[in-house]
């Protein structure tokens, strides 16, 4: 039985991987179902089995971009050994690396944008499992001393929202392709990150 499980959820990630260069490749309103038939070998009771429509194919990838994310930022959030601004550096620092390494996450998340649920639902999930990380950092910060801060879930839904929403910003996919663009929005945004948990100005999150 776990062994299946197991199986489906490999397969159901390769079609999504594969749904996704195609995506890129192609746009999303370009590429059809029959196009991901053809470049998975898969017959279409095969994809129909894991998928009932294409746009249930993009949510999926949505939801695995953010558990893979997860993955990657976890382990700040748990170490020990860690001060709340070396988690709170670490966390964002990791968060846009892997934006960037997404398959051309501007345009992926063009994709994304292109359908109001998908982004609804892109929203809804990012809050619910980024919020608690960073609740944990921000809450171990006002225990140091070094954030002040009288609401943590409040303050981090705000600012993970406000993460989650960047992407939509007219400028955001010239700023994610050009290294020094990209570092001033960054440091931009951590600066607004800084002033909202109470922090001075040349905390160690805002040395550049």
């Amino acid at each position: 039985m776990a062994r299946t499980a197991k199986n489906y959820l490999t397969k159901k990630r390769e079609l999504v991987s594969i749904a996704e260069n195609l995506f890129l490749k192609k746009g999303y309103e370009d590429t059809s179902v029959d196009d991901i038939l053809s470049a998975s070998g898969i017959s279409k009771g095969g994809f129909y089995h894991y998928f009932k429509t294409k746009d249930e194919v993009l949510a999926e990838s949505v939801a695995f971009f953010i558990e893979d994310t997860l993955v990657e930022l976890e382990p700040i959030v748990k170490n020990r050994r860690m001060n709340a601004v070396e988690k709170l550096t670490l966390f964002l620092t990791k968060q846009a690396a892997l934006k960037q390494s997404k398959i051309r996450f501007a345009k992926y998340f063009g994709m994304v944008i292109s359908s109001d649920l998908i982004l609804f639902k892109f929203y809804l999930s990012m809050c619910e499992k980024y919020v608690p990380s960073v609740v944990k950092i921000i809450e171990q910060g006002v225990q140091e001393g070094v954030f002040d801060v009288d609401f943590p879930l409040e303050t981090a839904d705000i600012l993970v929202r406000m993460l989650a929403t960047a992407p939509q910003s007219h400028f955001y996919s010239g700023f994610i392709n050009g290294e020094t663009d990209f570092s001033n929005y960054a440091d931009s945004m951590q600066a607004i990150i800084s002033r909202t948990l109470g922090m001075k100005f040349n905390s160690q999150v805002d040395k550049r």
